[in-house]
């Protein structure tokens, strides 16, 4: 059911596990960026699951990342549960029945408004403060660090604008001199770099396809103007469509990538 929603919201890169020893085995095997765990499971359970993610960090060498955020899910969503699932280090708890909606609006907030990761004696992951109260004193809260991180997210997003719409200009030319494509290379590796600090997989995705039909076409020849304006347009269409339609943003990454696969087809036949 779970991976019909997450379809549904444009999500196909999915992976599933049955019990808990087979998804750390899955965390450790592949470059997982989001964990939906059940509180009931065989074997270790959801809460054991979850403190075994975070307990990684002390490990020398991680064989995965302890501050992927996590999400539980519970048909007991009583506060005893609730608590459990906070002190074992979990992002956000979602408690069936849950709709489509609420599972979107989960999956948002534990990627796109994470909490400072705290590692102490006692306890591993996000930090757990909700709410700014003057009287206390100590490190950040919880609703000042969201509007920081809002604040940073759109001022990335306005940088890649701006870089995008460089792109289109150089498209513009009539030939793309070699300095011109070394900034192209250059603005593809740094929205590539923010896409992912962002942790937006698709804007990520525009970037790489980018920095691959470059690698392409000076391989092969000069670069085609159509092709980079292609991707300029792009990247402005996703960073427009941020967290509005995902089938949609899916599309425009789909049709870049198949564009560049369509042009290495043709210059290897060329």
């Amino acid at each position: 059911m779970f991976t019909s929603i997450l379809n549904g919201l444009g999500m196909f890169r999915l992976s599933t596990a049955d019990r808990a020893d087979r998804a750390l085995s899955t965390l450790q095997a592949e470059p997982i960026d989001l964990v939906i765990t059940d509180f009931n499971m065989p074997g270790l359970s959801g809460i054991g699951f979850a403190q075994r993610i975070r307990q990684e960090i002390r490990s020398r060498n991680p064989s995965f990342n302890p501050s992927i955020p996590i999400i539980m899910i519970t048909s007991f969503g009583t506060k005893k549960c609730l608590i459990a699932a906070r002190d074992a280090g979990v992002d956000e708890f979602l408690a069936k029945p849950f709709t489509t909606l609420g599972v979107a609006e989960c999956i948002d907030s534990a990627v796109n408004m994470q909490r400072p990761f705290i590692v102490s004696d006692n306890y591993i992951g996000p930090c757990r403060r909700r709410k700014v109260d003057p009287i206390l004193s100590g490190l950040k809260r919880r609703e000042a660090d969201r509007i920081a991180v809002v604040h940073e997210f759109d001022l990335e997003r306005n940088l890649m604008q701006g870089d995008a719409q460089i792109l289109i200009d150089i498209a513009g030319y009539e030939a793309i001199e070699e300095t011109s494509t070394e900034a192209i290379t250059r603005i593809g590796e740094i929205t590539a770099a923010r896409a992912h600090k962002i942790r937006d997989g698709l804007l990520e995705r525009a970037a790489m396809s980018l920095l691959k039909y470059v690698a392409l076409a000076t391989a092969q020849g000069k670069l085609e103007a159509d092709m980079v304006e292609m991707h300029g347009y792009a990247v402005k269409q996703l960073l427009d469509l941020a967290g509005k339609d995902l089938n949609l943003s899916n599309q425009v990454v789909d049709s870049l990538e198949r564009a560049v696969a369509k042009r290495t087809r043709l210059r290897a036949v060329a």
